[in-house]
């Protein structure tokens, strides 16, 4: 099983629907437990597309797609924070420093999602975290402009 089938199947509640029609430049829409996907994308897109819709199924209220309010704009931004978050999770990042990624961009690469995807995330995560998350025995520093370093810490040993 992909990425792409593994987050649908993370939520059997939610419908996938891959639609040919859907308008030009709309990657997907959330209507109803209904996610209808333009399967006219690439894998990376495509796993992006569906993390940002379950964002929408998970917080949004009420149709948001004219984007004409403060509170519209602000829905946005959480259902692709949260779409980010499920797609780059902080287990992801501790793999791209085990991968021994150097970059943004190689670490998107190594996990198969949008350099925009991954950056996200990391903004996402500096916010939440307010820069610092521990994992095991790792140590995250989220930083507000999109970097990331990753500490790996030994225990006591006795």
């Amino acid at each position: 099983m992909d990425k792409v089938e593994e987050l649908m199947a993370a939520y059997p509640d939610l419908h996938f629907i891959f639609d040919k029609n859907m308008p030009d430049g709309q990657q997907g829409l959330y209507i109803d437990h209904h996610i209808y996907l333009n399967p006219d994308q690439s894998q990376e897109d495509l796993l992006s597309t569906i993390g940002e819709e379950i964002g929408h199924y998970l917080t949004s209220a009420g149709d948001i797609t004219a984007q004409d309010t403060n509170e519209k704009r602000k829905q946005e931004r959480k259902a692709r924070d949260i779409g980010s978050a499920i797609v780059v999770t902080p287990y992801d990042i501790i793999a791209c420093f085990e991968e021994g990624c150097k970059t943004l961009a190689a670490c998107a690469d190594f996990l198969g999602v949008p350099p925009q995807t991954f950056k996200d995330a990391v903004t996402y995560y500096a916010r939440r975290f307010d820069g610092i998350k521990t994992e095991e025995n790792y140590t995250l520093f989220f930083h507000i402009d999109g970097t990331i370093e990753v500490v790996k810490t030994f225990g006591n040993q006795s």
